[in-house]
């Protein structure tokens, strides 16, 4: 959380919604963006808390700001031409299939699987893993508060549950080549259109070590 606040964050959108705070935060998050949320008590980059007696302002590095706004508003209906955060319209037409339709959808998958909570977050989440469905599924279910187990791992203790937000993937360290869960690991992992790149946390703190004699910032 350090490195975090160190960082120059720009808000780029708030809400009294949690739900819509953690749709805005899902969609900058899969397209590579690091993201804080900030609202109720402490800060948290990866598990925001969210108090509704207060607004969520969603921020992401400064640097990338003006991008995270114009890939919001590609993707999602919540940001207005000029960045001003907006809640959706209730009188607008619902899509084809309806909020009533999409409900019933998510609950009858519920009674189908037993939930337990993330051994990391916390959420409430199923026994189903995430290669079991589509990219639709999985994000509505996580807006309903319902998390997937990863296909990270393939073997679980009884009852546990990582969800597919806390769980990383493998990927090859910069430095050492060595191959590793970049969240299990807690390395360093950033992921930029498409290009990721990983320095594992003893390659970090070796390298930390190197330039801390000469560094001038």
């Amino acid at each position: 959380m350090a490195a975090a606040k160190e960082r120059e964050w720009t808000a780029i959108y708030q809400t009294p919604s949690p739900m819509d705070a953690d749709l805005v935060r899902t969609t900058l998050e899969v397209a590579g963006y690091a993201v804080w949320v900030q609202g109720g008590n402490a800060p948290s980059v990866f598990t925001p808390s969210y108090d509704m007696s207060g607004a969520l302002t969603v921020s992401v590095p400064s640097e990338e700001a003006d991008d995270a706004r114009e890939f919001l508003k590609q993707k999602t209906s919540l940001m207005t031409d000029d960045a001003t955060p907006e809640r959706p319209d209730d009188n607008v037409s619902l899509p084809a299939a309806s909020l009533a339709d999409v409900g019933q959808e998510i609950l009858e998958l519920r009674r189908q699987h037993v939930a337990a909570a993330c051994k990391y977050c916390g959420i409430s989440t199923l026994d189903v893993g995430e290669m079991e469905l589509d990219s639709r599924m999985i994000a509505l279910l996580r807006v309903a508060g319902l998390g997937v187990n990863t296909a990270t791992f393939s073997e679980f203790d009884p009852g546990e549950r990582i969800c597919t937000d806390c769980a990383g993937h493998e990927v090859e360290c910069e430095l050492c080549g060595r191959v590793l869960d970049a969240f299990l690991d807690e390395g360093e992992y950033r992921r930029s259109k498409g290009d990721e790149a990983y320095v594992c946390s003893s390659c970090r703190g070796r390298l930390e070590d190197q330039v801390q004699a000469d560094r001038d910032w």
